[in-house]
């Protein structure tokens, strides 16, 4: 979760950052759920993804 934290706050302004994982996300990991929702569903292994999501935006892949 730290790591998640760390990813936004890299990548958006702080207030973005804090609201990134209450936001609807289209993509396919999160399938128009909030990030918050698909950590609490898929436990740390959705957490762990999560975090590579937030990685792999950092790096612009």
């Amino acid at each position: 979760m730290i790591g998640v934290f760390k990813g936004l706050h890299l990548l958006f302004a702080d207030a973005m950052a804090d609201r990134w994982v209450r936001l609807r996300n289209a993509g396919p990991l999160f399938a128009n759920r909030t990030p918050i929702e698909t950590m609490i569903d898929g436990g740390i292994p959705a957490m762990i993804e999560v975090r590579r999501y937030v990685d792999a935006l950092r790096g612009g892949i």
